[in-house]
């Protein structure tokens, strides 16, 4: 069965390799690979060969790369896979001679090893040469990588793994990029039965076409109510919380859905994946906070929401603010008054009433006529600053009781 260079470029879709040049010759056979590392390598390329190499031997020499290019060209090799890494830059000529020859030119992704990249490329040989179907064997082994993703993750976020070196031994058998990496995840701001289906499966496309564009390697993991994205660590990271910032907004429109997109703090070995699951939980509880207002959620810039969580989960806690509103509620409720809510605005406004009013569109008279009541309600006076401090940290904490009580 035949394999082309085109089969090749769809196994090297997730990180490993980018097609740059040459998209003209991507029908050419495929029949065998070689990995050489010399000046001059003329007399041993064969027909329907598969370069691939560091390009060290040839490293910031313009001439020697279109010299080999056309080499590769002439003994009708199939294609060349170099990593650029010994180039400072890479010439724009090498790029346009592979155009003009119809040869294609890949760039390898220089963080991973040569394991990852040559090993699909092994396996693709030798299944075609026993006359097994490019596709069927592409489709068999997505569906199959999938699980085994799904897996690996489990495993890890349920701290299976006693060392860091099996995880790292599994990572790369599964084509995982090098740590250290980060995880976000892709939700709904309201789960609900629209999401399943096209809407979820087009945000798993927009993004991963993101990543590509950002040339970070990365695996999407996708589960029935979430997309969990592991990528490796940025270098640049302000440009790319911006970028990713851009992508959320424009991936709302597309999809015609609210999203969150909550990042975990950077992991430096895959036994902080539990960790990182961790903070990508308490990220959705804190997310849609009224002091929260970000679309994507990046964990080190939300330390203070995370530790009002952690806050409002003491039982003590939970149990004083109950016990200070509760009367308060009850006269809500039996009266038909939003004095509640009233409270709440009015400790957001710093106390105060002139600025409560307009927001609720109250009279003067009404605002007062409030005030006055929730003092003689909860026995206090509301000019006093303590005080007010000590409703602002009751009504908080309510909002993240409230919150606790739909968690993910």
């Amino acid at each position: 069965m035949k394999l082309t260079v085109h089969d090749i470029k769809k196994l090297w879709e997730h990180g490993q390799a980018e097609l740059v040049a040459g998209k003209e010759g991507l029908d050419h056979a495929v029949a065998s690979y070689d990995m050489m590392e010399q000046p001059d390598i003329k007399p041993w390329i064969r027909g329907d060969t598969l370069l691939i190499t560091t390009g060290y031997a040839i490293r910031n020499n313009k001439e020697k790369l279109l010299c080999l290019i056309r080499d590769l060209h002439e003994a009708d090799a199939a294609a060349l896979a170099i990593k650029t890494r010994f180039f400072d830059h890479f010439p724009e000529e090498a790029l346009k001679l592979a155009d003009e020859l119809h040869f294609p030119l890949f760039f390898l992704n220089n963080a991973l090893g040569f394991i990852e990249t040559v090993y699909p490329v092994m396996v693709a040989i030798v299944e075609a040469k026993n006359g097994v179907e490019m596709q069927t064997r592409y489709q068999i082994g997505q569906v199959e990588k999938k699980e085994l993703d799904r897996k690996f993750y489990f495993d890890l976020v349920q701290g299976r793994f006693e060392r860091e070196e099996e995880a790292q031994i599994r990572a790369n058998s599964l084509y995982w990029p090098m740590t250290p990496v980060r995880m976000l995840e892709i939700c709904p701001r309201h789960l609900g039965r629209e999401w399943f289906g096209e809407k979820k499966e087009k945000a798993e496309q927009v993004t991963e076409a993101f990543f590509r564009k950002q040339n970070y390697t990365y695996i999407m993991i996708s589960f029935p109510e979430k997309t969990v994205i592991l990528f490796c660590e940025p270098e640049r990271i302000l440009p790319f919380r911006e970028a990713l910032r851009n992508h959320i907004e424009n991936l709302e429109k597309i999809i015609e859905t609210a999203l969150y997109i909550p990042v975990s703090d950077r992991i430096d070995g895959y036994l902080g994946m539990s960790e990182a699951a961790r903070q990508i939980s308490r990220l959705l509880q804190i997310a849609g906070k009224l002091s929260v207002k970000q679309k994507v959620l990046w964990r080190e810039e939300l330390k203070y929401e995370e530790l009002l969580l952690e806050i409002s989960r003491l039982p003590q806690v939970r149990s004083y603010v109950e016990e200070r509103l509760y009367v308060l509620e009850e006269y809500d409720g039996q009266h038909g008054t939003n004095l509640l809510e009233t409270l709440e605005v009015l400790l957001r406004n710093g106390g105060s009433k002139k600025q409560t009013a307009e927001t609720l569109y109250l009279h003067r008279n009404t605002m007062m006529y409030r005030v006055k009541k929730m003092e003689e309600i909860l026995k206090c006076d509301m000019g006093d600053f303590q005080t007010i401090q000590e409703l602002a940290f009751i009504c908080l904490m309510r909002e993240y009781l409230t919150e606790n009580k739909e968690e993910r």
